[in-house]
């Protein structure tokens, strides 16, 4: 969907005109009057059609909901030097008028307004390829099941709107189970219907398959222990025989894995178009912001693959750990990466105001050489699912439901035996305890900082992960010769009775009468 991307600006100058919405004019459930204009003029052709469609595309998400929702757990921080409401949700200190998660909920009403819009008046055009209509109504009730998906997942309980609105309307809050169903219900009816194709031609890169839509039913089921359901649903996708895993698992997230055959699912950037600051969340030396930062906990999830060399704890880690981290040593552009606090590089911790403050840079979705002139040019596509989660949480759904069979062996080692990381295989023969640490760990070392870490500590209850004592990273204590972690005394906590689900926004409270606060969130 490159293309579609280069079509922004028009499109967004024909939304205006047309559906009355453009970003930053919107507010709460982005309840707005649905204007004659729309009705009797703009729904006319295909390609009327299209370009309505393409916009609920703008609403998924972005860096913002990928990378930096990592840094708010127990693997990550969110520098508190930008916005720093996201750092106090890291920090157990979220309440209702966090702006940084008021933007999130609006971001996806915005995405189900516009679906909503299309679904109601899509049967009005009459110059259409009926298949391809078909597939365009496909495409609109995917994506709103995927923002419902994501508000259940993080609200727990958001008011469920299947129509446009006028702008006087009002809804309450609808239960998670209530949502969860409809989300499954819809993904079910839209695989049914086959109206999404396997794959697309370069024109259409990016949109909704059928593949998709299978994938994200498993992720539904799992996030809320449907494990039978999710089973079946990422079996369906590998017996597709469309994925398979990408060799290079560093260059999966550089311009190199982009649109290859482990991509399920992702937003689409492109130069003319959207794009981004390639290096804008990773170390100053390279021009970026260290917007967020891996921690102590993500490095003590990668297993030692050898002796643990008592002058040189990074040795013989697990390859993932390097792909996915800058720590001192490492090769950074044209130089070394140096953060601990006696280096004399842009990148000493708490150096500037861009440095890292804890010591650990993100090197995912960092690519150097691709980007180096411009890195303001990144169009580097947000994976949102690829085929490595889905064969874990296959491996995940078996597990929980003790059908543990060779199968399952197979899915988590092909991940760890991806050829440029070559772990040790699971060896079989694991208790149904030890096999769900395995598969756990196994998602935090293979999926850092893809957005998934606060969904699944969320629905495994491990929220209290992220309590206690932020350490960053390991140095050389040079008065003392000893190998010491970096803290500030900075100290996270969580609250099992309120923080599994956000609070709705203030600004929704406000605005409506008839929503429901969640438990634990004063008005």
């Amino acid at each position: 969907m490159k293309n579609l991307d280069i079509l922004k600006g028009l499109l967004l100058m024909v939304l205006a005109l047309f559906l009355g919405c453009t970003e930053g004019l919107d507010e709460g459930l982005d309840i707005e009057p649905t204007g004659a204009v729309s009705e009797t003029v703009y729904w006319r052709t295909e390609s009327d059609a299209i370009l309505a469609v393409n916009a609920i595309y703008n609403e998924l998400d972005n860096p913002q909901s990928v990378i930096e929702l990592d840094g708010i757990t127990d693997i990550g921080f969110r520098s508190a030097s930008n916005i720093p409401t996201f750092n106090d949700v890291r920090l157990g200190e979220i309440d209702p008028s966090n702006s940084t998660i008021t933007g999130i909920w609006e971001r996806y009403y915005r995405g189900i307004r516009k679906a909503n819009d299309v679904l109601a008046n899509i049967s009005r055009v009459e110059e259409g390829d009926p298949n391809v209509m078909a597939r365009l109504k496909a495409e609109a009730q995917f994506l709103r099941a995927y923002y419902y998906m994501q508000l259940s997942s993080l609200w727990c309980n958001a008011p469920l709107i299947l129509e446009p609105l006028d702008v006087n309307d009002q809804r309450p809050t609808n239960s998670k189970e209530e949502i969860v169903d409809f989300v499954l219900n819809e993904l079910e009816n839209i695989i049914n219907s086959e109206a999404l194709p396997m794959s697309y031609n370069n024109d259409n890169l990016g949109r909704v398959t059928h593949g998709a839509a299978l994938a994200t039913k498993a992720r539904v089921a799992i996030r809320n222990n449907k494990y039978e359901l999710a089973r079946d649903a990422s079996l369906a996708v590998i017996n597709l025989g469309v994925y398979s895993l990408y060799p290079d698992y560093e260059a999966l997230f550089q311009s190199a894995g982009q649109n290859s055959s482990e991509i399920i699912f992702d937003r689409q950037y492109a130069v003319g178009g959207n794009v981004y600051n390639n290096f804008g969340y990773s170390a100053a030396s390279i021009g970026g912001n260290s917007t967020v930062e891996p921690m102590m906990g993500l490095f003590e999830k990668y297993e030692y693959i050898g002796p643990v060399n008592p002058d040189d704890p990074y040795e013989n880690k697990d390859p993932r750990w390097a792909f996915n981290v800058y720590y001192t040593g490492q090769t950074i552009g044209n130089n070394t990466y140096n953060s601990w606090p006696y280096s004399s590089t842009p990148d000493r911790v708490s150096g500037s105001e861009w440095a890292t403050i804890y010591g650990y840079n993100l090197k995912k979705w960092v690519d150097y050489e691709t980007f180096v002139q411009n890195p303001d040019l990144g169009d580097i596509n947000m994976i949102l699912i690829r085929y490595a989660d889905v064969l874990l949480m296959y491996a995940e759904s078996k597990i929980e439901l003790n059908e543990i069979d060779t199968s399952v062996y197979d899915a988590i080692n092909a991940i760890r035996q991806r050829p440029t990381v070559e772990m040790p295989a699971i060896t079989e023969g694991k208790t149904q305890s030890e096999l769900r640490q395995i598969v756990r760990d196994e998602r935090v070392k293979e999926l850092a900082f893809e957005g998934l870490r606060l969904y699944d500590l969320n629905r495994w209850e491990l929220g209290e992960a992220k309590v206690g004592l932020l350490e960053g990273m390991l140095y050389l204590n040079e008065n003392s010769g000893e190998w010491e972690t970096l803290d500030y005394g900075q100290v996270a906590k969580f609250n099992p009775a309120r923080d599994y689900c956000w609070p709705v926004p203030q600004k929704e409270m406000d605005i409506n009468d008839v929503i429901t606060q969640n438990p634990g969130y004063t008005n």
